[in-house]
């Protein structure tokens, strides 16, 4: 089981890779399909990957479950940095809390780009890929912190979290979306 759920965090961080990198992964996408039918050779799966700048409405539910997430920041040698983090949708952008002395808002400093990937956990097939641009959001930081840690944890996780909250040098990152791809939801 573990090696399963390694190889399905890889596959997720190399495609998060690839959105950061390649301008229009999608556009690439479409004409190796159709490169490979034009030759007889065989197409993807039939599952539906959406591509849009906007969160529909099935997608924005989704997003409000207490669910884990992979933010990719890009490190200055162009290297990801890969962290686990919980998440706040909130009108049409993400948002999460880190304090200032880690790597990922150094990194976000230096180059806003980010990709965010959410997946449920009963279901790899229905998952949320968002690229965009960080910016840090001028909210209390540990507010939204203790709201986020509400969201996530059930009284007894939340009376651990209180003794290891780290609430100095904290803020709020908010990733404004440029491209949002999913997979498993009714359009």
């Amino acid at each position: 089981m573990l090696i399963r759920k390694t190889a399905v965090s890889a596959v997720r961080v190399a495609f998060l890779l690839m959105l950061l990198t390649a301008p229009d992964a999608n556009a690439q996408e479409t004409q190796a399909n159709a490169d490979r039918a034009k030759n007889g050779g065989v197409m993807r799966s039939s599952r539906q990957i959406v591509t849009s700048s906007m969160f529909s409405p099935a997608v924005a539910e989704f997003l409000q479950r207490p669910l884990g997430s992979q933010l990719v920041t890009l490190n200055p040698n162009g290297s990801p940095q890969v962290t686990i983090m919980w998440f706040k949708y909130e009108n049409g952008a993400l948002l999460f809390t880190t304090t200032t002395d880690r790597i990922k808002f150094r990194n976000q400093q230096k180059n806003a780009r980010a990709s965010i990937a959410i997946m449920d956990p009963a279901n790899m097939y229905k998952w949320v890929i968002v690229s965009g641009k960080l910016s840090v959001d001028n909210r209390d930081p540990a507010a939204f912190y203790r709201g986020l840690a509400e969201h996530y944890l059930d009284e007894t996780g939340l009376a651990e979290w209180r003794k290891t909250a780290v609430m100095e040098k904290r803020t709020v990152l908010k990733l404004t979306p440029t491209q949002i791809r999913t997979m498993g939801f009714t359009p």
